[in-house]
């Protein structure tokens, strides 16, 4: 078996990427308009029928200006919110108040012990990183502070959504972060976590007819939930 060399450096966290400038502006410029605020509300009923009944700490990961906090503060009695960006976390004080504790800290070296968490989300962030591997790492450091049969749901931006669109935007454009949804469980290690679902958010096209517009309805259900827009995963600790 190789030896771990006591005198080798840690391998550095990667760099926080820094959205003060956006900060102010950020929901204004994302969340707004009729379609935009059609897609969250999507993606928020997405996330809360993976939500586990109440539980007692709570944390969302990257949390940005606090879009998701704002939801784990129904289901948990203790949430944190942690981001690399303190004005983004000062957004998110202004908008929760009291009833939210937040840490500025870097997603991959998380400032907790252990097993502190029943529950952790992460939204709209692994996306930011080109490969399984990459996310991956991420992963296991949530999958870290979270108690054993804790609950981690995380989001990711599909590459097979609407069959083709998710596809043209990872190899001809910028979108490098796409994942195919058999890569996706590949980012979740097997010897700490267990899939238990992939539900689907936001089907690309179908808001524009009014004929199969309810089809948005019933992506948690296979093939819908591979067409999507976004993958949310459900994962628990072992």
């Amino acid at each position: 078996m190789m030896q771990r060399d006591p005198t080798r450096e840690p391998t550095p966290a990667p760099t926080i990427q820094d959205y003060t400038p956006l900060a102010e502006t950020y929901e204004a410029n994302r969340y707004v308009e009729g379609v935009h605020v059609a897609q969250e509300a999507r993606r928020r009923r997405v996330l809360t029928g993976l939500l586990p009944p109440r539980v007692c700490r709570a944390a969302d990961v990257a949390c940005g200006t606090g879009r998701g906090l704002s939801i784990l503060t129904s289901f948990a009695d203790t949430v944190v919110g942690v981001d690399g960006t303190l004005a983004m976390l000062t957004v998110a004080r202004a908008k929760l108040g009291p009833t939210a504790g937040v840490a500025q800290a870097n997603a991959a070296k998380l400032p907790f012990t252990d097993g502190t968490f029943d529950l952790i989300t992460c939204l709209n962030f692994v996306h930011l990183f080109a490969t399984v591997e990459e996310k991956s790492a991420f992963i296991a450091e949530m999958g870290r502070v979270l108690k054993p049969q804790g609950v981690l749901i995380v989001e990711f931006d599909n590459a097979l959504q609407g069959l083709v669109v998710g596809g043209v935007r990872k190899y001809l454009g910028r979108d490098i972060g796409y994942d195919w949804p058999w890569q996706v469980r590949g980012a979740f290690r097997r010897d700490m976590f267990t899939v238990s679902r992939i539900d689907g958010a936001n089907l690309p096209f179908v808001w524009r007819i009014p004929l199969v517009r309810h089809l948005d309805n019933y992506t948690r259900l296979f093939p819908l939930n591979y067409l999507a827009s976004r993958l949310m995963v459900r994962a628990v600790r072992r």
